[in-house]
């Protein structure tokens, strides 16, 4: 065929004009997200294990884990890196932290750009929003945890208000504690009949007197 000329497979497409281009690049991003998915669900050449904190292995892929998250591409550059189960000792000892929901929801978003949320608001919240945001913190993985930021702000209840002010105060995010704050003090009443709040008072946490002052003021 000569150079230049259009072959029988693609003047249709050209002759159908812009919404034939359109389709064919939509067509190319949903097999795209299929290809990402597929490598999820397939243990198929997977170079890296990681262990949850009750025992379960995750057999992942080296390659989304450096594309996606800036500390894990450091720690696989860090000279001499000590390896286990082809992951860094630091994302190794990190990631073990974490109980099997979490770390599947987490590993599947990283992945796929998307996520499974238990549509039970107190089980997306234990399951999902906590633990997610604290590792897409730690793994600077921007969209995951600004998807698990807005799950925690807008799926507040008594029985969970705490466990964020909680988290915001570990990973020192003063916004998420602000709000977290006065959804406390607001609903002062039911969360101090929350599981997370008779923990704090039994603990004498210094959590638990701050809060106490925040109520006083208001």
């Amino acid at each position: 065929m000569p150079r230049g000329s259009i072959s029988p497979g693609t003047s249709k497409m050209c002759d159908g004009g812009d919404s034939d281009v359109e389709r064919g690049r939509q067509r190319c991003q949903k097999n795209a997200g299929l290809m990402w998915n597929s490598l999820w669900c397939s243990k198929d050449f997977s170079d890296v294990t990681l262990h949850s904190s009750d025992g379960v292995p995750f057999k992942l892929h080296k390659l989304p884990l450096v594309a996606r998250s800036p500390v894990m591409s450091e720690a696989w550059k860090t000279p001499e890196v000590e390896l286990v189960d082809g992951a860094p000792l630091e994302v190794a000892q990190f990631v073990r932290q974490f109980p099997f929901v979490a770390l599947k929801n987490f590993f599947y978003a990283l992945y796929t750009g998307s996520c499974d949320i238990i549509k039970d608001r107190r089980t997306a919240f234990h399951h999902f929003c906590t633990d997610i945001y604290s590792l897409a913190h730690h793994f600077q993985v921007q969209d995951i945890m600004d998807m698990s930021y807005f799950l925690m702000k807008n799926r507040k209840l008594p029985s969970n208000a705490v466990e964020i002010y909680l988290l915001a105060v570990e990973v020192k995010d003063e916004t998420l504690r602000s709000d977290a704050e006065r959804y406390i003090v607001s609903r002062r009443q039911d969360v101090m009949k929350s599981e997370a709040w008779l923990e704090l008072k039994d603990q004498k946490s210094p959590v638990y007197t701050e809060l106490l002052e925040a109520m006083a003021l208001v």
